[in-house]
């Protein structure tokens, strides 16, 4: 039997200014029919920005009615799927992308056995614009209402998980610190995390498009930035990744545009290029060996490429990244063993 609650983030929001985090526990009573927990929380950033935590597997089948007003939810799933009901739109929410949606009430619903890692940033409408400057032009005209509108829309805004975004989802997630150090913590993970999804929406190139698409076009282009996504190793061609989704190639072009703000290209360049800058920075790969990770054949045409894109070669990242390893020393070890990476 699916078990139903109820959630409503502006109740949420009025506690926290009480209290710095809300267990599941606390806010439906006893839950351990319904989650087996490491993580089911809601956590104050600010008086406008709340962070919802989810490390769980559920016990048993349930729905979540959930109520956002005015908010603005920013869904990040590292494991795990589950549905989601807004109107009369059903949709899938997995790792394939990050979700974006403010339609004021939707029922979310999860599988018996279902494992559930992620967060949740919910963020009031207005202060998400203003104070993080996001520029409504480069929004694509049909996802504009998700940040314009308290009446938003049922589709969910989809865009790359970039790198970055997912490692400090996984960083939050994996946070060893205590009190106070966790709060502040999160705090400014939260916000990193807001940052680089506005610099990604703001990058976004002026959308000529002025009506959503049919829902099997907008399932095909998900389907094509997924893919993209799984195989930076060796991306398909524009023909390939046509045929493999089920649209001609100017279907495919016109909708990432209108989806991405970027053709198909330049889409794949960006996830391929941001990748490659998370090895360089993160890992002990040299730059020869990053770039076959990301498809290329060797040094020479992945050095041309990053240069190209981000206006310095990958070398500099690399020798900043040695410089800072070499200047901290011990104390560098003893940061990552707080984390317990």
């Amino acid at each position: 039997m699916r078990k139903t609650l109820e959630l409503d983030f502006r109740t949420i929001q009025a506690e926290l200014r009480n209290r710095p985090v809300i267990r599941s526990s606390e806010a439906w009573g006893p839950t351990e029919d319904i989650f087996k927990t490491k993580h089911h929380q809601y956590r104050r950033i600010n008086d406008s920005t709340l962070l919802h935590i989810l490390d769980f597997e559920a016990v048993q089948p349930y729905a979540i009615d959930t109520s956002r007003k005015n908010f603005v939810c920013i869904q990040i799933i590292l494991t795990g799927a589950y549905s989601r009901l807004a109107g009369d739109y059903v949709d899938t929410v997995d790792s394939a992308s990050i979700q974006i949606t403010n339609f004021p009430r939707s029922i979310t619903e999860a599988r018996a056995g279902e494992r559930l890692r992620g967060i949740l940033i919910v963020v009031e409408r207005p202060y998400l614009v203003e104070h993080f400057g996001l520029n409504l032009d480069r929004i694509p005209a049909a996802y504009r209402p998700i940040f314009a509108s308290d009446l938003g829309m049922v589709q969910a805004m989809k865009v790359p998980a970039v790198s970055s975004v997912r490692i400090s989802s996984e960083q939050i997630l994996s946070c060893k610190y205590q009190e106070p150090l966790r709060s502040i913590y999160f705090t400014n993970k939260a916000t990193e995390i807001i940052c680089d999804i506005v610099y990604q929406l703001n990058s976004m190139l002026p959308s000529r498009t002025r009506v959503a698409q049919a829902p099997s076009v907008f399932h095909a282009i998900e389907a094509a930035a997924a893919i993209y996504g799984r195989e930076l190793h060796r991306p398909p061609t524009l023909e390939q990744l046509a045929v493999r989704v089920g649209v001609n190639r100017n279907v495919l072009v016109s909708g990432f545009v209108d989806n991405f703000g970027v053709t198909p290209h330049a889409f794949c360049l960006n996830l391929r290029m941001e990748e490659a800058q998370n090895f360089l920075r993160n890992s002990s790969m040299s730059i020869s060996e990053v770039a076959r990770r990301v498809g290329y054949g060797g040094y020479a045409s992945f050095s041309r490429a990053f240069s190209e894109h981000f206006g310095h070669a990958p070398s500099l990242v690399k020798n900043d990244r040695n410089v800072a390893i070499a200047s901290s020393g011990p104390i560098a070890f003893a940061a990552d063993a707080q984390h317990g990476d």
